[in-house]
């Protein structure tokens, strides 16, 4: 199955043009963005020039790495490389790693994945078509980082944009609509037991569990591609279990707060490691940032679609929503040796 937009390509080794079989990540990537072309066997007139035009260094093409690959024997790289005449590397691939990026290649035409700098999937281009070139480097401009800032301070989180789509954050708040949610609680000590009771004073919230088994797996899917290789990546952290996602709704009518707070210091959320906040929507509702205070007072608000992931360690707060409503998912996670460490302090 092809990879999507939002989903990170694993790391691969490949023999090149020149014998040598570089790795993706030690070689030929240090953080710019690059886009892999997959050549087809038998190259039209077309797809030839396109070739051309991507091989040209040019200003605008500055930044961005390019890679070849073609299903062929490794001999064949080095006399491909020189038909072609390629500035840029050119590697065997035996099909798994091509079908895994674009399906089924065009048998005439090559076809561009073009690939933001953390190696996540912006857009997959058919070399046919016009203005494919245009097209390309367009996917970047408008994908570009912002003007770069000197940070002196800040939480240990992790941003990640385009984790959902913009249409199906708008189904997702539709489902928790029809639902309503519920009045989330806090863990009470009542007549000398803890029960779950909603706290005004504490945080103000709805919450819905995803108790559908289909949207269940649908978000797990999607989570599981975009989201848990970003922790590893970044925490080097492998994640095997999770608790059941849910939506949450902050209303500035009511309040819509959650104040300072760690996220595993109860024993029941003790298993816990790292939790997500997954914008359903922005612009819709003013406040409702994230504030981690333990590391300054910069507010975190992802994009809508965006998810920030953090250590459940940290004290985090949700700022009052004032004006609207804000939408998210939540999410915990966290490994087999978590939990039973977890389950082990509790029978002491």
């Amino acid at each position: 199955m092809a990879i999507e937009p939002g989903e990170r390509v694993p790391n691969f080794r490949r023999v090149d043009q020149s014998g040598k079989a570089p790795v993706l990540y030690r070689e030929l990537h240090h953080g710019q963005p690059i886009v892999l072309i997959v050549l087809p066997k038998t190259p039209d007139d077309d797809a030839t020039k396109r070739l051309a035009a991507l091989n040209t260094a040019t200003p605008a093409w500055e930044r961005i790495s390019r890679i070849g690959l073609i299903a062929e024997p490794p001999e064949r790289c080095s006399e491909l490389a020189e038909e072609y005449d390629l500035a840029f590397p050119l590697l065997a691939d035996d099909g798994s790693l091509i079908a895994h990026l674009v399906g089924t290649p065009s048998p005439d035409s090559i076809t561009a994945v073009a690939l933001d700098r953390n190696l996540r999937m912006l857009e997959r281009i058919d070399g046919s078509e016009p203005g494919f070139l245009t097209r390309l480097l367009t996917v970047y401009q408008s994908n570009s980082s912002e003007t770069p800032e000197v940070v002196s301070t800040g939480a240990p989180v992790l941003l990640i944009p385009r984790v959902f789509e913009p249409d199906y954050c708008d189904h997702l708040i539709e489902v928790f609509e029809k639902d309503g949610g519920h009045p989330s609680g806090v863990l009470v000590l009542e007549d000398g037991k803890e029960e779950w009771a909603p706290d005004p004073k504490y945080k103000d919230r709805r919450d819905m569990e995803l108790v559908d088994e289909a949207l269940q797996v649908e978000v797990r899917g999607i989570i599981g591609r975009r989201v848990l290789p970003e922790i590893e990546h970044c925490f080097n952290y492998r994640v095997d279990k999770h608790e059941t996602f849910k939506m949450i709704c902050y209303e500035a009518a009511s309040g819509g707060y959650f104040r300072p707070h760690r996220d595993n210091v109860t024993a029941d959320a003790a298993h816990r490691r790292f939790a997500m906040t997954l914008n359903l929507n922005t612009g819709d509702y003013d406040g409702g940032e994230l504030v981690f205070p333990e590391y300054g007072n910069q507010r975190y608000a992802p994009e809508k679609g965006g998810a920030i992931i953090f250590s459940c360690s940290l004290v985090h707060e949700a700022r009052d929503v004032t004006r609207g409503r804000r939408y998210a998912m939540l999410g915990f996670f966290f490994d087999h040796q978590a939990e039973a460490m977890a389950k082990q302090q509790q029978n002491l």
